[in-house]
């Protein structure tokens, strides 16, 4: 330490500016990389990350509100339910699905089960028709067997239907 600060000592008032003005460049360098570069670094990184999460917490609250009315929504039909007999039920949706023609079989197996056979219905108002009896209806699907059939669009279908 003795030497170098003799050493210091022996040089000329312009060395001696140089080397300090060099010593403090240094050191704020050493500082700059050593510290303030990382530190905004990381924050850079974490307010990207904050704007991302932010974004994603208002998206999240938007379909939580969608969620809460779709829940809303269920619940208001799920007390609309009709009920009835099964078969009943099953003639009305064939009804009003123009599904009649296309019965081939409708079967009853106890007072809650339904076993039911179309031919050459239309794809579309068959899974529309499918979709009433479970929601309007409260009729479920234990067992179903879908088949294509030549004509296009249309399909047979045996159908085993319970009441929940």
């Amino acid at each position: 330490m003795n030497e170098l600060k003799s050493w210091f000592l022996m040089l000329s008032s312009r060395e001696k500016t140089l080397v300090s003005i060099a010593i403090v460049a240094v050191t704020l360098m050493a500082f700059w990389l050593a510290v303030l570069h990382p530190i905004l670094t990381q924050h850079q990184k974490l307010s990207k990350l904050t704007q991302a999460k932010q974004t994603e917490l208002l998206l999240m609250q938007r379909q939580s509100t969608l969620v809460k009315q779709l829940q809303q929504q269920f619940k208001a039909t799920r007390k609309k339910k009709i009920k009835g007999n099964p078969q009943q039920l099953i003639e009305r949706a064939l009804q009003t699905w123009r599904l009649k023609p296309s019965l081939q079989r409708m079967q009853s197996r106890g007072a809650k089960k339904v076993i039911l056979s179309l031919k050459k219905a239309d794809a579309d108002k068959v899974m529309h028709f499918i979709a009433q009896l479970e929601q309007k209806y409260d009729l479920v699907s234990d067992e179903m067997i879908i088949s294509k059939n030549k004509t296009i669009g249309t399909v047979d279908v045996r159908l085993t239907l319970v009441k929940k």
